[in-house]
């Protein structure tokens, strides 16, 4: 008599239900009932259509091994030979056999069979196979990419992200996040593709450290092609940013049956020194209204975050229309009063200071700071924008305007 079960999980059909290219335990059970040795027994074990033999991990028993054979590294696994004693009253002779299958990739319903052949005359019982499930499961796989492999401080590096599903089921709410090296900051996204449906949109804010995208429904493989997000993003590399090689950390996340999964050390970038010292300005006035015939204090901030000193810097305000210089306040670098060769002429629109050597500051940076007093002459009432530039011998100045302008009011 034969008796077989499985380790799987069992459904209320009480069969074994598994995910697709996982592995089970099977266990056979051959007890001998009759009065008589069963002698020369050979155990085949009847896969079902896709499932694999992995290994084979107990033997229990009172059967006897005549002779030793192994399964083969293809088919089914077939072992000999055994002789079950008869049994004896209240004891039970049997042979019992555990091992691992791999399951078929396929999704359906499995059936195992046992077939056993004896050098004697033996009934036997086959009683009831095991039933094997294998549902539908999602499968993800995720790989990440530098699009090009050498970069400059203060330039861009692009990213790709892939995620594939490999499996037959739909994987949802997936979500892509990344770590990205020190000195990398997330600036854009430029791109998604593939056949996946986004559920809900959340998106990275600027200059994040540990970017985040969700979520997307991942379709699972047709006709052999995996279901495919694919995101394009590019990272700020700060001026600071030391030459050498840089990677990241990938991961992804989902809701059911969708394990997380991490990938570390990939997607390497070389970091080069870019031929400009890149250089940010900002200007912003010190209080958000003027009075007309009144005057307004404006900062001038020169930030350098690169490894090299940025040379003979100009810096250059283009006051708004009905505004006119009056005096400077001071002029300091990383907190320490400077002098400026250039000296702006009261009543000028367009003042100018320098020239200035800002010192390398790295991931610090080092700050030139400007204040000076504009008299509000004659502009209409409202906010007026003001705007700052500058000049290098030797490094790319990005100039800027007041995110917030003052509004000149009647008094």
């Amino acid at each position: 008599m034969i008796t077989q079960s499985t380790d799987a999980t069992s459904g209320v059909d009480h069969k074994g239900h598994l995910s697709p290219g996982a592995l089970t335990g099977l266990t056979l059970s051959i007890r001998n009932t009759g009065a008589g040795p069963a002698r020369g027994l050979t155990i085949e074990d009847v896969l079902p259509a896709g499932f694999r033999y992995y290994e084979f991990t107990t033997l229990g028993g009172n059967a006897i091994r005549t002779s030793t054979s192994e399964p083969a590294a293809q088919g089914n696994p077939r072992w000999g030979t055994f002789t079950i004693p008869a049994g004896n009253g209240n004891t039970v002779s049997e042979l019992i056999m555990s091992f691992k299958v791999q399951a078929a990739t396929k999704p359906g319903d499995y059936v195992n069979q046992v077939k056993i052949s004896s050098s004697s005359s033996v009934e036997i019982d086959q009683g009831n196979p095991v039933g094997l499930v294998v549902e539908p499961r999602p499968s993800l796989t995720l790989a990440a990419a530098a699009a090009t492999a050498q970069v400059t401080t203060g330039s861009l590096a692009t990213y790709v992200i892939s995620v594939s599903n490999v499996g037959s089921a739909v994987a949802k709410g997936v979500a892509v996040s990344v770590s990205l090296a020190p000195g990398f900051l997330y600036n854009t996204t430029t791109g998604y593709e593939g056949n996946s449906v986004r559920v809900s949109a959340v998106d990275p804010p600027g200059n994040s450290l540990l970017p985040l995208w969700s979520s997307w429904d991942i379709p699972g493989a047709s006709n052999g092609v995996a279901g495919l997000l694919r995101l394009t993003f590019q990272a700020r590399v700060l001026p600071g940013v030391v030459p050498g090689l840089y990677n990241l950390t990938a991961a992804v996340t989902g809701v059911k049956d969708i394990p997380a999964q991490t990938l570390g050390n990939t997607a390497p970038v070389a970091v080069g020194k870019g031929t400009k010292v890149p250089i940010a300005m900002t200007v912003a006035p010190t209080a958000p209204f003027a009075a007309q015939n009144g005057t307004v204090t404006y900062v001038i901030t020169v930030e350098n975050d690169s490894t090299d000193a940025a040379q003979s810097v100009t810096v250059t305000d283009t006051l708004p229309q009905g505004f006119a210089y009056q005096g400077t306040n001071g002029i300091v670098i990383n907190g320490k009063a400077v002098g400026s060769r250039l000296q702006p002429a009261a009543g000028s629109a367009t003042p100018q200071w320098g020239p200035f050597v800002v010192p390398a500051g790295g991931f610090n940076g080092a700050t030139l700071t400007i204040t000076f007093t504009a008299k509000v002459n004659g502009a209409s009432l409202g906010p007026h924008p003001n705007v700052v530039s500058g000049n290098s011998s030797n490094a790319q100045i990005t100039g800027g305007s007041d995110q917030s302008p003052v509004i000149v009011t009647a008094g």
